[in-house]
C-alpha cells in the first residue's frame, strides 16, 4: 500500500505542477489584456477601509499527509498579526474538511467552506464557486480585502505556506500593470466598452488565482503525501529489521537450547554407562 501510495503521490505532483506551468502562460496573456487596459485611461480607485476582511484557507479533504494542514493555523496566525490594523476584523472560509475542522476548534469566525478537489476537472468547479461566492460578497459589501493562505511546493523539496493578498485592485496594482511596457510598437485597442472589459479581465484575474492557489495545494499535498509515505516506508524496512534481529536471535537460542539438551542427555547416559560398567 505505502509503495502504491508513493507512486500515485508522485504522478500526481507531476500533473498539477503542469496545469501551474500552463496557467503561468494564460496569466501573461491576461496581464497583457490589463496594460493595454490601463493604458488607455486608469479606473477610480478608492482607498481601502479596511473592513471586510476574508481570508480563504485551502487544505484538504484526504488523510495521510503529515502536518499539511496543521502547519497552516500557526502561519495564519502570524500573517494575520502582521496584517493587523485597528478595527480590522478577520473572516476565514476554508476549502477542505481538515481545515474547516482545524479552524472550527480554534473558534474563529468562519462563514463560508468548500470541499477540497480531488482532480483537476474538480479544480475548475471550486473556482467558479468559489468566484461566484466572492462576487456575491462585493455586491453585498461584506468584502473588501481578500486574502489565500494556501500550500506550495518547497525549494528544497516538500512543501511551504504562502501568504497572499487578491483584493483590492488598489493604486499600487493599477501602477504596477500600467507602466509595464508593451512587447512592440503597436498597442492594441479596446473591442467592447470598458466597463466590460473590465468586468471580464476581473473575473479571469479571479479565476487564476484560485487556481493556481488550489492547483498548488494539491501539488503540496501530494509531496505531503509522498514524504509521508517515505517515512513510513523507512520505518517499515527499520521495524523489518528490527522483527528479522529478534527472529535471529530467538532462532538462535533455540538452536542453542536444543543443542545443550542433546549435550546434556550424552553427558548423562555416559554416566549412566560408566556407573553400570
Amino acid at each position: 500500500m505505502v509503495k502504491t501510495m508513493k507512486s500515485l503521490a508522485a504522478v500526481n505532483i507531476r500533473q498539477f505542477e503542469r496545469a501551474v506551468e500552463s496557467l503561468e502562460q494564460y496569466r501573461a496573456v491576461v496581464n497583457m489584456g490589463w496594460t493595454v487596459f490601463l493604458r488607455m485611461g486608469r479606473p477610480r480607485v478608492s482607498p481601502s477601509r479596511n473592513q471586510g476582511d476574508v481570508c480563504l484557507v485551502v487544505g484538504s479533504d484526504q488523510g495521510m499527509c503529515g502536518q499539511f494542514n496543521e502547519s497552516l493555523w500557526p502561519f495564519l496566525q502570524k500573517q494575520a498579526t502582521d496584517q493587523a490594523i485597528q478595527g480590522r476584523k478577520w473572516i476565514y472560509w476554508s476549502l477542505g474538511e481538515k481545515v474547516h475542522g482545524m479552524l472550527e476548534d480554534a473558534g474563529v469566525p468562519q462563514k463560508v467552506h468548500f470541499s477540497a478537489p480531488g482532480s483537476l476537472n474538480a479544480v475548475n468547479e471550486r473556482v467558479q464557486e468559489a468566484i461566484g461566492k466572492v462576487e456575491e460578497w462585493r455586491s453585498a459589501k461584506k468584502l473588501e480585502n481578500f486574502y489565500l493562505c494556501h500550500h506550495v511546493i518547497g525549494e528544497q523539496g516538500g512543501y511551504a505556506p504562502v501568504f497572499q493578498k487578491v483584493l483590492p485592485l488598489d493604486a499600487s496594482w493599477v501602477k504596477d500593470y500600467g507602466s509595464t511596457p508593451w512587447p512592440n510598437r503597436c498597442l492594441p485597442m479596446l473591442g467592447s466598452s470598458r466597463e466590460a472589459m473590465f468586468a471580464h479581465l476581473f473575473r479571469q484575474y479571479l479565476f487564476i488565482s484560485f487556481y493556481r492557489a488550489f492547483a498548488q495545494s494539491l501539488a503540496g499535498e501530494n509531496a505531503a503525501r509522498l514524504m509521508a509515505m517515505q517515512a513510513a516506508e523507512k520505518n517499515i524496512m527499520e521495524l523489518q529489521d528490527d522483527l528479522q534481529t529478534v527472529f535471529r536471535e530467538q532462532r538462535q537460542a533455540g538452536i542453542t537450547s536444543e543443542l545443550l539438551d542433546i549435550i546434556s542427555g550424552f553427558e548423562a547416559l555416559k554416566e549412566e554407562e560408566g556407573y553400570t560398567s
